[in-house]
């Protein structure tokens, strides 16, 4: 699909859809069709995503849009990012859903390569909380990956991304997907089978994610989703035991039986999977080994096979006793105790943190180079510490990070004024937006000028204007190292008129029309080079002719 290119030329022309403002892109990604955007009337905090224009007019006919946005707003469970609901807007559909803060399972991999087994089942279980409650609802997830669980500051998990069968609602997705998603779908996906709709699919898709935080690996080795369609029918995968030697027996059969590849004997449904884990943990717990399983005559979802004539053999030598003959750590007194002690731990990790706790707790997400590290810094720890020791004996470091977060936001907010069409809030921003400008244009010498007076404009004492100051010395500091700084304004101009002319000689005329809107925006107030800003409003107007 040509879905980032689209995005990008429709994200540098959208300021508002319907009631919301829109905001950056998110996702690290300038062509993310998912941006931060607020509701204006309410005043809320949402993400925005614009789906493709051709949704609503699909060649098998029918509306589904309306009918299917009212499905997902019906969706409203605390591990699932809520939809709030979905318009158009001249021609543009779009949903307005949940804004969730943390990272993404996939971040998460990505940086840490694999995980322990118990983070893992804690991970799947609320997987299944959620899936389990779409389930009911009718309604399967069919694209689930890591990059659609979102692992919030809270610790918590929600899911993203019902809304993406939308988009393709009646065609075959397996072949066709990126293997960033080829790889989750179920074998019924790359078939066109109506059973890729149903739950069972999201289940196998479940069980590659779980293999994945187990073992840091895909289950199946491919480099196309043909390829992958063939190694699937090789052979079953690896199992999770055989590389991660930690990984308990029933989470290495649980992973197995979730990457069936025939639909008929895969594990089914999230309930029982969820089941499962929180059963096999208990016993993991408890310390049962899989004889004392078996003996106990008692079979969950997960079954492990044990030498029928070793439990017979245990049956045998059993004797029975009047006198309670249980492990102590099944006896009440010895429970008592470990619920005192629970109960003592839980008080002394409730107690507010210290101010050494907290800034050493926020240390290093001040230290990461990932903004998102920043704001997890500010709203945990820093907040906190600053309004709880105000005379905090850290304010010189936690000034620093300020002052290094302001001009990331500044620099962000530059780059978002012209593709959003915003207003500059003070005179050392829009100075040093203008700054920003020319030096793209190939002036530097202008460039320079223009930062110039937007160090002298900024107010010291106001952090943000602080900001666009330093960018501005930064960007001083970078037109000296270069040779070009050496050119004159009606040099520059020049060169442009020249490379929109060639432009234009080869037929691209929307690139020479960008060109020459650039060269009169930027210096129709210049008197020196006005001849060859009127020259390039008439080749604009012998283009527009044409």
């Amino acid at each position: 699909m040509a879905w980032g290119k689209f995005s990008h030329s429709l994200i540098m022309q959208l300021s508002r859809i319907g009631p919301i403002a829109l905001e950056e892109p998110l996702g690290g990604s300038p062509d993310s069709n998912v941006l931060r955007g607020v509701h204006l009337e309410r005043n809320k905090a949402m993400a925005v995503k614009l789906l493709p224009r051709h949704m609503v007019n699909r060649p098998m006919g029918g509306d589904y849009f309306a009918a299917d946005v009212k499905t997902l707003q019906k969706l409203v469970h605390p591990r699932i990012a809520r939809v709030y609901g979905g318009a158009m807007d001249n021609g543009q559909p779009y949903l307005a859903m949940e804004l969730v803060d943390g990272e993404s399972l996939r971040c998460l991999l990505d940086r840490r390569g694999r995980l322990s087994w118990e983070t893992t089942a804690d991970i799947a279980e609320s997987i299944c909380e959620a899936l389990v409650y779409a389930h009911e609802a009718g309604l399967a997830h069919q694209r689930l990956t890591p990059s659609r669980v979102m692992l919030t500051p809270a610790g918590g998990v929600k899911l993203l991304g019902f809304d993406c069968q939308m988009t393709d609602k009646d065609e075959v997705v397996g072949l066709r997907s990126p293997m960033t998603v080829a790889n989750y779908l179920a074998p019924e996906a790359f078939r066109g089978k109506p059973s890729a709709a149903l739950p069972t699919a999201d289940m196998f898709s479940l069980g590659v994610i779980i293999y994945e935080c187990l073992t840091g690996q895909l289950p199946w080795k491919a480099n196309t989703p043909s390829e992958l369609v063939q190694a699937r029918r090789a052979g079953p995968a690896p199992r999770v035991s055989a590389t991660v030697l930690e990984c308990p027996v029933w989470l290495d059969v649980l992973v197995a039986k979730l990457l069936e590849t025939k639909r008929g004997i895969r594990l089914a449904t999230a309930d029982a999977t969820r089941r499962a884990i929180i059963d096999a943990r208990r016993k993991v717990a408890a310390g049962m080994s899989a004889a004392q399983q078996a003996y106990s005559g008692r079979q969950g979802t997960l079954t492990v096979d044990t030498d029928r004539r070793e439990i017979a053999q245990i049956r045998r030598k059993r004797v029975s006793h009047e006198q309670d003959n249980s492990p102590f750590y099944e006896r009440v007194w010895f429970l008592a105790l470990c619920l005192l002690v629970v109960i003592g731990v839980g008080a002394w990790f409730m107690r507010p943190k210290s101010e050494e706790a907290l800034f050493a707790a926020a240390a290093p997400l001040m230290a990461s180079d990932k903004p998102v590290d920043w704001n997890r810094a500010k709203d945990q720890y820093l907040n906190e510490l600053l309004e709880r020791f105000p005379d905090t004996k850290y304010k010189p470091q936690i000034d620093e990070f300020e002052d290094r977060y302001a001009v990331h936001r500044a620099r962000e907010r530059i780059k978002n004024l012209e593709r959003f069409g915003r207003s500059p809030k003070s005179d050392a921003e829009r100075l040093y937006a203008e700054g920003w400008r020319l030096e793209r244009f190939d002036d530097p010498l202008s460039a320079w000028r223009k930062y110039e007076e937007a160090t002298q404009a900024a107010d010291k004492e106001d952090r943000d204007q602080r900001a666009y100051a330093t960018l501005a010395r930064e960007g001083i500091n970078r037109i000296k190292s270069q040779a070009a700084a050496q050119l004159e304004v009606d040099q520059v101009v020049q060169a442009k008129l020249d490379e929109a002319a060639a432009l234009a000689s080869q037929g691209k005329e929307l690139q020479a029309r960008l060109v020459l809107d650039r060269i009169i925006s930027l210096y129709g107030t210049n008197s020196k080079v006005r001849p060859l800003v009127q020259e390039a409003r008439v080749r604009i107007n012998q283009l527009d002719v044409n």
